[in-house]
């Protein structure tokens, strides 16, 4: 489907801008009573993580011969804690950008949807999915320090990539999936490490992970595969996807769905030995 006609769709939609605005205020709100539940939730409860560098230690074995082991170096760098507001933040950054999108920018937010992008999404994708991916990282026994800063932006990038694929789509007649394809390779990337790290830990009984780390990467990978389908929907025009504002209202809709199971079943699952 070419952009000008996307463009008519979206001026005959049934969707209204107003609805849109109350969607996004609805689910700003139960992002927010989540977020201060976890946070007083978290507060109580305790949670910690060591997290690591594996920097190189040169060691002198023997002058004659000279004789030198290289080893790595593990040392801490931080301990993470408060499990809850980590959470949390991950459920107000999402309850911050819909109502900056209902409140202060809504008259820019409804001009973007007529051009079919949604930067503001995307900037807060960005950040909240990469907390999320980072912590379940952890669970999976990656506790360096820069492998998770890697994931950290690679998972960035992915999401930004949706942003590219928007702004270079928004007047060209033939659909450009470049970005689409430069995401995928992004993040994939992080998803086959924690595969490995997974794997490894099935192996051995001492580091097995617990079961809610198998739910966890269940549903996250179910909701990471959905977005890209609700994108490529959208720009094929399939179905109720001509209509670029159907699109929006879903991604409103996966985004709280996945959010607040995720953030739950991962506080569920650490503190319900408790």
């Amino acid at each position: 489907m070419d952009n000008e006609t996307r463009r008519e769709l979206i001026a005959k939609s049934p969707i209204t801008f107003e609805s849109l605005r109350k969607w996004n205020i609805g689910a700003g709100l139960l992002h927010l009573i989540q977020g201060i539940i976890l946070i007083g939730l978290g507060l109580w409860l305790e949670w910690t993580r060591d997290i690591y560098t594996f920097y190189i230690k040169f060691t002198v074995v023997s002058l004659t011969p000279p004789t030198f082991e290289v080893l790595p170096d593990p040392q801490v760098v931080f301990t993470v804690g408060y499990l809850g507001v980590i959470l949390a933040s991950f459920l107000l950054i999402s309850a911050v950008a819909h109502f900056v999108i209902a409140f202060v920018r809504n008259k820019q937010y409804n001009e973007n949807l007529k051009k079919g992008t949604n930067p503001y999404r995307w900037y807060e994708y960005a950040l909240s999915s990469s907390i999320m991916i980072v912590l379940i990282a952890q669970f999976l026994g990656i506790w360096d320090l820069w492998s998770l800063v890697m994931i950290f932006v690679l998972n960035a990038i992915m999401i930004l990539c949706g942003y590219l694929m928007e702004k270079l789509n928004q007047y060209p007649k033939k659909t450009d999936w470049t970005p689409y394809l430069v995401g995928c390779l992004a993040g994939f990337t992080p998803w086959i490490v924690m595969a490995a790290y997974f794997i490894a830990a099935l192996g051995s009984s001492d580091t097995a992970p617990p079961t809610f780390v198998y739910l966890i990467l269940l549903i996250y990978f179910i909701m990471f595969n959905t977005f890209s389908i609700n994108m490529i929907l959208q720009y094929k025009g399939i179905g109720k996807w001509k209509d670029y504002l159907y699109g929006e209202k879903v991604y409103i809709l996966l985004s709280l769905i996945a959010k607040t199971a995720l953030a739950w079943l991962v506080f569920v699952g650490i503190f319900a030995p408790f």
